[in-house]
């Protein structure tokens, strides 16, 4: 019986950028498993996108995010759109966002002393405290281990007072992320693991990379959501790169024997500036930029002849770059951004000079010596982040 349960409501919070039939299918698949439960009825869901201060390459309006959102969902009976966070006016922690959902919750419950059951039905439950829990993908659960991520009393909030529900495909392990965790661990009981059986690997990212190239995404999201994008013109090429481009121009090569200098040495960081802007403009997510912004990587560089081997050194990832100068190369960012350029490096005077063709525009890096100290300026769709090592 529907008043034996808990009434339970499911918050996903997320760019939406845009809402996707995947997104909204992660509804589904979480409300069929808690009623599975016996323990749960799920009276409400509730989407809740990001403000514009997410500050993430591509993400449109907020206004715009909402409305698409609201017309994906016309059609559910029982899963809405919150504008609460949008509206802030930066970046909100999770824990923040379930904070504040929870006590809308309980004010309606306490002010109508009712639930509005998934089905439409209004039923008395009185009784039972309403819950609350995040919605959310598997991979979520590793974000938990990242170091300097979370704050430690945030994912104890979380896991414990609220609760996760993840839905999980493929060959995703959530089970060893709370296996190896002793918090996760704890609170297992407290943490619903939903498996998608039937695959759907419908991604925003995807769907706005298409419509960047003006391919069809019928049958991906919905078609009102379709027109109202075509309406406002979002996600084209032009309207994606909205900050000021700076050109780069691929120079030829230098004769090797005339390098001006010589890079090999280890070199540690002294100063960053603006690095947090240059990862924006690469659509880095803000949980890794925080992470970013809070290292300093070392640079070891082994230079000989026209060969250079850079290695970008920090507790977080390392990165290696291995090339010949003035000769083009696909270079794998995986441990960057996860894209793939064309690449092509060459001396202008006595600095170094990278050009990265690929999905971002104007992207590139330039190395120069001062003295002892080893400057890079690494540019991005308009953005510049100036970054100094000293040789030890």
């Amino acid at each position: 019986m529907t008043t034996c349960r808990v009434p339970l409501y499911l918050l996903a919070c997320g760019s939406f950028n845009p809402i996707t039939n995947q997104h909204m299918r992660l509804f589904e698949l979480a409300r069929d498993h808690m009623h599975s439960t016996g323990q749960y009825q799920v009276v409400g869901g509730i989407v809740s996108p990001v403000s514009d201060g997410y500050g993430k390459q591509g993400l449109v309006q907020a206004q715009h995010r909402i409305a698409m959102a609201k017309l994906a969902l016309q059609s559910s009976n029982w899963v809405t759109v919150d504008e609460w966070e949008s509206q802030q006016p930066d970046w909100t922690e999770t824990v923040v966002t379930m904070r504040h959902h929870y006590e809308q919750i309980l004010k309606r419950e306490q002010s109508t002393g009712t639930h509005r059951g998934s089905i439409g039905n209004t039923t008395s439950i009185s009784t039972l405290s309403p819950q609350l829990k995040l919605l959310c993908g598997a991979d979520f659960l590793d974000t938990f281990k990242t170091p300097g991520l979370w704050l430690h009393g945030h994912v104890e909030e979380l896991v414990s007072h609220f609760g996760l529900v993840c839905v999980t495909r493929g060959s995703l392990q959530p089970e060893r992320a709370i296996h190896e965790s002793d918090m996760l661990y704890r609170h297992r009981k407290n943490i619903f693991l939903v498996r998608e059986w039937v695959r759907n690997d419908t991604s925003a990212t995807e769907v706005r990379r298409a419509l960047r190239r003006g391919l069809s995404v019928k049958y991906l999201i919905p078609d009102s959501v379709i027109k109202y994008i075509h309406q406002h013109n979002l996600y084209t090429e032009h309207t994606t790169y909205r900050r000021p481009l700076r050109p780069l121009e691929v120079r030829k090569p230098a004769d090797t024997a005339n390098m001006p200098v010589n890079l090999t040495g280890y070199w540690k960081m002294i100063s960053n500036d603006n690095f947090e802007e240059y990862l924006k403009a690469l659509d880095v997510n803000v949980a890794i930029r925080k992470i970013a912004t809070l290292l300093k990587p070392d640079k070891d560089i082994v230079h000989d002849g026209d060969h250079i081997i850079i290695k970008t050194l920090s507790t977080f990832k390392n990165y290696n770059m291995d090339f010949h100068v003035g000769k083009e190369f696909e270079e794998d960012l995986s441990g960057v951004d996860d894209r793939k350029c064309m690449t092509t490096i060459t001396w202008d005077g006595d600095r170094l000079v990278c050009v990265q063709k690929g999905e971002i525009e104007g992207r590139g890096w330039t190395h120069w010596v001062e003295g002892d100290e080893l400057h890079l300026e690494l540019r991005a769709a308009g953005a510049v982040s100036k970054q100094v090592f000293k040789k030890s």
